[in-house]
């Protein structure tokens, strides 16, 4: 359906006398005069047609009336016979009809332009119409007539309407995981590893060793061989084929035993000749190495610029635990990010979603071509890569608006402070002064970016403080959210004692979910 309304008018300019043509300054005070003493409903109104045009898509046509045109003539000409240089004449005392004949051409476009901004602002502001982006709209194609009306057309996305969901109160599970004694000796291992030493054990081989082995590889038209290969009993690839099994496989074989196992080829391996082959892989075992780690004295403290063993020991619990904390955080956030997904349906604007989509599976491409994947592999399994990446895209963006909605509802804003702080981070992150960053980010248009995705995660934050969380061990974890049984939750903001005899705090939120683009792409 087509509805007809009225746009408000700008502030109106009055239509000067064409002949006789007064002097300059007289025209200059009359027009002055005139613009103090008209009344803003003056001027005829725009006439405003709005229709869809696709899904959250509306196009607009716009009749501006020629009174309004006339107007802004002479305002425009009143301003330039103030300042413009005429042969013959002083600044200030050409006749308008020379004005107009000297610069009739650049006062018409820039006339045109105005008109087109002004109407177009107030078309979005009084429709109500939410625009995403900037309008679809080519002034070279307006043409400004000598006579009657000015009337254009331009389409533009709007962002969806829709209810919020009632996100206040909902139950976000928690997990009761600790760092352990035992976490943090591996987390000690994995700080000595690097200066550990490979050696030989008469022994079965055992998960994160290394064996040295005889391969061969066997299949239709494939027979190769290899002799004192070094494989680690982890998943891995032999001769650019991946070897997930490999670990079932060699586990608990000696040097002077042998095994085998059979897989398929991928279709993007190196060799044509191979892709899409079954194939054996023979491994013969010649030598078992294990990783003899060093002790973790004060010397080796030292050396890695501590003072002392138990402070590194100290170090390596407490960054354990920092960690083991964020990624709780992360998981409660998840989880209200999948409830408010999961309840607010609503379309989105097909443009946008597309635009979205291509941005993403751009970095999946990437990121693919990054890992080693062959291109001819990723372009045959493209349509699966598109649709993974459209879902993800759609998500980004539902989320995005929800969270928008939930943030003008809680009357959240985030002031130039805030960025600026986020701005610094960055730069102690980066080791980057903070003024650069700042300067990359505006200059890529990306300073925006940086402050919806502060508030997004500052209404995420706003719907866990009133959440009620559960305390969950690892068996319960898998248990969606929904709204809390009052007889089970406590609200997030009050501690609760633990085990240990602590407190347990309530959670914040530190960011988006994964897979902002950051560009949403930022």
């Amino acid at each position: 359906m087509t509805e007809e309304t009225t746009n408000a008018p700008e502030q109106p300019q009055p239509q000067a006398a064409e002949e006789p043509t007064p002097p300059a300054d007289d025209q200059a005070a009359e027009v002055a005069e005139a613009q103090e003493e008209a009344p803003e409903d003056k001027l005829p109104k725009n006439k405003v047609t709005v229709e869809d045009a696709g899904t959250l898509r509306k196009k607009i046509t716009i009749d501006v009336a020629r009174e309004r045109i006339d107007a802004k003539f002479n305002e425009m000409f009143g301003e330039l016979g103030r300042s413009a240089q005429v042969p013959g004449f002083r600044i200030g005392r050409a006749p308008r009809r020379l004005i107009e004949k000297r610069f009739g051409k650049e006062v018409g476009d820039d006339v045109r332009n105005a008109l087109v901004g002004d109407a177009l602002g107030s078309a979005l502001k009084d429709e109500g119409l939410n625009a995403l982006g900037e309008p679809d709209i080519k002034l070279d194609e307006i043409t400004l007539p000598d006579e009657g009306e000015m009337t254009f057309s331009f389409e533009v996305e709007v962002a969806p309407e829709f209810e919020l969901p009632d996100y206040k109160g909902i139950e976000v599970k928690r997990s009761t995981i600790e760092i352990t004694d035992e976490h943090v000796e591996q987390g000690i291992r994995n700080m000595l590893a690097p200066a550990g030493k490979l050696k030989p054990v008469d022994a079965p081989a055992a998960e994160g060793d290394v064996i040295e082995a005889d391969v061969k590889i066997t299949g239709e038209g494939i027979e190769q061989a290899a002799s004192n290969v070094e494989l680690r009993v982890a998943p891995g690839q032999i001769e650019g084929i991946p070897i997930e099994d490999l670990p079932k496989a060699v586990k608990g074989k000696k040097a002077g035993q042998s095994c085998s196992l059979k897989t398929k080829v991928p279709a993007g391996h190196p060799n044509e000749q191979w892709r899409d082959k079954d194939v054996e892989i023979s491994i013969e075992v010649k030598d078992v190495k294990r990783l003899e780690l060093p002790e973790l004295t004060d010397q080796f403290a030292a050396s890695a610029g501590h003072g002392s063993a138990d402070e590194l020991r100290a170090l390596a619990r407490r960054s354990m635990e920092a960690r083991l904390e964020t990624e709780k955080q992360q998981a409660m956030r998840a989880q209200i990010s999948k409830f408010l997904l999961d309840k607010a349906q609503f379309d989105l604007p097909e443009g946008l979603s597309a635009r979205h989509t291509q941005r993403v599976l751009n970095r999946r491409y990437t990121d693919l071509l990054l890992r080693g994947v062959a291109r001819e592999e990723i372009d045959r399994n493209l349509q699966q890569l598109e649709s993974a990446a459209a879902e993800e895209a759609a998500g980004d963006l539902k989320l995005s608006f929800i969270l928008a909605k939930v943030a003008e509802a809680e009357g959240l804003e985030i002031d130039e402070g805030e960025v600026n702080a986020r701005v610094a981070q960055i730069g102690r992150q980066q080791n980057r002064r903070p003024e650069r960053v700042r300067t990359e980010l505006a200059n890529e248009g990306r300073l925006e970016q940086l402050a919806a995705s502060m508030l997004e995660e500052k209404a995420i934050e706003k719907v866990l403080e009133s959440a009620k969380v559960v305390d969950v061990g690892e068996a319960d974890e898998e248990k969606p959210a929904g709204k809390a049984k009052p007889t089970k939750a406590r609200t997030a903001s009050k501690p609760k004692a633990t085990k240990k005899g602590g407190t347990s705090k309530k959670g914040k939120s530190g960011g988006k979910k994964s897979g902002g683009d950051g560009e949403k792409d930022g």
